[in-house]
């Protein structure tokens, strides 16, 4: 009996020894495993539990100018941050958010997102006082790049717009957004063991590489000049909206675009390359173009206009004066619908059509902009009436860009030129590479042809229904145009409304810039002669007696009169300038309106006065100035240091002074 207790006692000293045996096993294999095994699984679980990775915002590129202003650019701003869970009363913390933001539903916030939650960013000098100064729990910030455009509004639906992440939206900022935002880097916020959070790390875990430098072909001064004249006319004319697109001749750099509301305010839309519109009489100089090259129409020759009134296809066409007959070239000059329609059907549709799509009509014209239109035309088989309709502009859809484009090749002796607007990029060691290059699509007119319709335009601006457009100070050539806009059942036109253009170029004998200028509805005058050429005019006559521009033209005259090229396009501007025999006289003239325009301006050394300009005007001013800017206020300049007439280096320290107007 004892030896079979011993027996039992001696098993269970056995047990016991294997349970603490392979207890020990499990121990010591669990330990290896914590150790060595799934050691970076629960250091990176500790570090999720007491770090947090955020991403650092780079600095998007500069855009300029062509003439190297900043149109955009980023400064540093303060983005405040609250991590919820290390808040101990919420309740204030909630007032004081609400307060200071404006913004209510901190307590959702709070539950969604415990560890980290953006409350404010990139904030204003005024707000960041008020963060500062609040005493909440766990606040914190960072500083991110905020994009400013220092010109305002200014070309607003050209530039476009970028989110709070810094990432383009719209216009060349989404278009070039690959260029300009660069790359993020990280940082990491971590927890110490008090529960404080603080951004830990002196250098950013990732550094952030800041995006590449831009430079648009975009002329600032015209850009403004435009802008402040359409807002002018808008309220004179009381229109639906206004465009204005302007290009260099000869390379399709445009210089400045513009689109605004009845109210003078910037469109989000860049009608003038994402919209189409029937584009009325300003088409009428293809027709005339595509006459000229056939060979069955020389300018001289005389057709019957029916004195006003025509019936074709069993529709009657109409024109606003009453002739018997009008020569080809008086046609355009007179912009007589009657006369274009027979010049059509004696064409053809499968003439015009053909030309038609070789001057870039239904297409894309290649340019460097989110959502560009391509127009409308039908196909072949064509009614009379409607063959007739699309010769004056009719039946047909197009972009600004694609009219200016044609009245480009005109001014340019028959080359078209396909627009853009990135010029070159910067890199950050400071060299530059060409962005796009200045691209001849083709040839869409022969230069004689081109520079007979040139003449056509002229007579326009001289003689015809464009004379409103004539000035003293710099020639001009184009075409007005009045469009009828569809009725609202699209059951033909509406004869309350219609759009009305200019189209032309300057200086009409030495072509260096193509624009046109377009209204939506207005109600003043639906004729482009009577609401568009006057306001074109004035952005002429503006841009032309500018220092810069006259010093440029001069020089590029001059070098014209010197070129023996046997280039056919050479010889057509060459042959243009030797035949205006007082275009020293022109220059001499522009020259003296510049001086009369400036001379309050001072010395080039000498501060100018900025007292009663606007802001946006003084920012401009000083940079051409080499003057650098601070200011305080916003609207109109009320006081300068230092004053105005004292001399100054390049890089001096402006202070403007500005109130509200």
């Amino acid at each position: 009996m004892s030896g079979l207790r011993g027996s039992i006692s001696k098993s269970r000293i056995l047990f016991l020894k294997i349970t603490i045996i392979v207890a020990w096993a499990v121990f010591i294999g669990r330990l290896i495993c914590l150790q060595f095994i799934d050691r970076e699984k629960f250091i990176q679980a500790a570090n999720d539990q007491q770090n947090l990775v955020i991403d650092i915002q780079s600095k998007r590129g500069i855009i300029y100018d062509r003439n190297y202003r900043v149109l955009a650019q980023d400064i540093d701003s303060y983005s405040y941050y609250v991590v919820p869970e290390e808040i101990n009363d919420r309740k204030k913390a909630e007032r004081l958010l609400r307060e200071i933001t404006g913004k209510s539903g901190w307590e959702k916030k709070f539950e969604k997102y415990p560890k980290f939650l953006w409350v404010a960013r990139k904030t204003s000098p005024e707000l960041k006082g008020y963060f500062d100064s609040s005493g909440i729990e766990s606040l914190n910030y960072v500083i991110e790049p905020k994009r400013i455009y220092p010109s305002g509004n200014l070309a607003f639906s050209l530039l476009g717009r970028v989110d709070i992440d810094n990432n383009g939206l719209s216009g060349l900022e989404l278009q070039y957004n690959d260029i300009l935002s660069g790359k993020s880097g990280k940082d990491i916020l971590r927890r110490d063991g008090l529960g404080y959070s603080y951004l830990f790390n002196e250098k950013p875990l990732v550094e952030p590489h800041p995006g590449l430098d831009m430079v648009t072909t975009i002329d600032l001064d015209l850009q403004q000049i435009v802008e402040q004249e359409l807002v002018t006319a808008l309220a004179e004319n009381n229109a639906a909206f206004a465009i204005g697109l302007f290009i260099e001749v000869g390379t399709g750099e445009i210089l400045a675009c513009a689109v605004l509301d009845s109210l003078g305010k910037h469109s989000s839309r860049n009608r003038t390359i994402t919209d189409q519109y029937e584009p009325g009489s300003t088409f009428k100089i293809i027709t005339a173009a595509i006459a000229l090259s056939s060979g069955l129409f020389e300018p001289e020759n005389k057709l019957c206009v029916e004195n006003g009134r025509f019936r074709i296809g069993g529709r009657i066409i109409r024109d606003d004066h009453e002739y018997d007959t009008l020569t080809v070239e008086d046609i355009i000059v007179f912009s007589s619908n009657i006369g274009v329609s027979k010049i059509a059907c004696r064409l053809g549709d499968q003439r015009l059509y053909k030309a038609i799509k070789e001057a870039g009509f239904t297409v894309p014209q290649g340019v460097d902009f989110p959502g560009e239109a391509k127009g409308f035309i039908q196909h072949p088989g064509w009614r009379k009436h409607y063959l007739a309709s699309i010769s004056f502009g009719h039946g047909i859809s197009a972009t600004p860009l694609q009219i200016v484009s044609l009245y480009g090749a005109i001014a340019s002796g028959g080359d078209l030129y396909r627009p853009y607007f990135g010029k070159q990029i910067i890199y950050e060691d400071g060299h530059k590479e060409r962005l796009n290059h200045v691209h001849k699509v083709r040839s869409v007119f022969d230069s004689k042809v081109a520079a007979t319709l040139a003449d056509f335009l002229r007579q326009v601006v001289t003689r015809g229904t464009a004379t409103k457009a004539s000035s003293d100070i710099v020639s001009i050539a184009g075409k007005t145009g009045t469009a009828l806009k569809l009725r609202d059942d699209l059951k033909g036109y509406d004869h309350r409304k219609a759009q009305a253009s200019f189209v032309g170029f300057f200086p009409a004998d030495f072509p260096r810039v193509v624009g046109i200028v377009f209204f939506d509805e207005p109600k003043n005058s639906r004729y482009g002669g009577i609401t568009a050429a006057p306001v074109f005019k004035r952005i002429a006559e503006r841009y032309c007696t500018l220092p810069r521009q006259m010093a440029r033209w001069a020089m590029e005259m001059e070098s014209c009169k010197r070129k023996t090229s046997p280039n056919d396009k050479v010889e057509y501007i060459t042959d243009r300038v030797n035949s205006t025999n007082d275009w020293r006289g022109e220059m001499v003239k522009l020259i003296n309106i510049s001086a009369r325009y400036y001379e309050n301006q001072g010395d080039k050394n000498l501060i100018p006065d900025f007292r009663g300009l606007t802001l946006r005007q003084a920012l401009t001013l000083a940079a051409d100035k080499g003057l650098r800017c601070k200011f305080s206020g916003s609207g109109i300049v009320t006081e300068q240091f230092p004053s105005a007439g004292k001399i100054y280096k390049p890089g001096t320290v402006l202070e403007l002074r500005c109130k509200s107007g």
